[in-house]
């Protein structure tokens, strides 16, 4: 059984002019303890767990961010689904990464196959299942790399555009850098495209 996460204490549904308007399904995906369940902690909860433990085939949570709509004030709901990175739940992605909006791919920074990785494995699979949609690169665990030891900014423009990811950024779930905005940009893509494009949303 899927865990399910608690409801985003942050939205009144008894507010009508912060109702959720739109749904939309966002995949993790990466090698398992590339920290995908550590960036959704820290996006969804605010929660940082050191000891967190590899995700064994399937975590779900729901959340909401404030967005308006022609002036409006409304919320966007997020499916945030993430997937054990494991090679044996491998089988089991592709029902659940179809109907997905958007994607971030995740990638450790402390392990360099994992990076190599998302462009062996995991880009096909979300291509193959949910097609073209938009997806942000993200290397994750900042907080463990000192500035000498970081990977050539020149390798990871040529893996995102190899990826077609619509950009890339580095992460720290221990100090919360740049979690709110991978989780944001993503959906500010997914508005660009048919049929979102149309409409006057803006995240705020």
């Amino acid at each position: 059984m899927m865990p399910l996460a608690k409801p985003d204490s942050s939205y009144n549904i008894e507010d009508p002019e912060e109702d959720i308007h739109y749904q939309f399904k966002i995949v993790l995906l990466g090698d398992g303890g590339a920290g995908k369940t550590a960036l959704t902690n820290r996006f969804c909860f605010n929660e940082f767990d050191s000891d967190t433990k590899l995700t064994i085939g399937l975590s779900f949570n729901s959340f909401s961010i404030p967005a308006k709509e022609d002036g409006i004030k409304i919320r966007i709901g997020l499916s945030i689904w993430d997937f054990g990175g494991q090679e044996r739940f491998t089988p089991l992605l592709p029902q659940f990464i179809t109907g997905a909006n958007g994607a971030l791919i995740v990638h450790d920074l402390t392990r360099f196959v994992t990076l190599e990785n998302l462009k062996r494995d995991w880009r096909h699979l979300l291509v193959s299942n949910a097609g073209d949609v938009p997806r942000i690169m993200v290397g994750t665990k900042l907080d463990l790399i000192e500035p000498e030891y970081q990977t050539d900014p020149k390798v990871l423009e040529d893996y995102r555009k190899i990826l077609g990811a619509k950009a890339y950024y580095d992460t720290s779930s221990k100090t919360g850098f740049n979690v709110d905005i991978i989780f944001k940009e993503l959906v500010k893509n997914i508005l660009k495209i048919p049929p979102y494009d149309k409409k006057n949303v803006e995240i705020i």
